[in-house]
């Protein structure tokens, strides 16, 4: 995931040049998956320890 929040980053930086209102969302999306992922969103919980 962090490797998709990355791209689009470096999407959203190309296209702002091009089209910037798709830059923009393209890379707050990234940001925001970037964010997701570095938290931990997204993950499986863990399993229970057994003692």
């Amino acid at each position: 995931m962090i490797a998709a929040a990355v791209a689009l980053i470096l999407l959203g930086v190309l296209f702002l040049f091009i089209f910037p209102w798709g830059g923009i969302v393209a890379g707050i999306v990234g940001v925001l998956l970037l964010i997701g992922a570095l938290l931990g969103i997204g993950r499986r919980a863990a399993p229970p320890q057994q003692p």
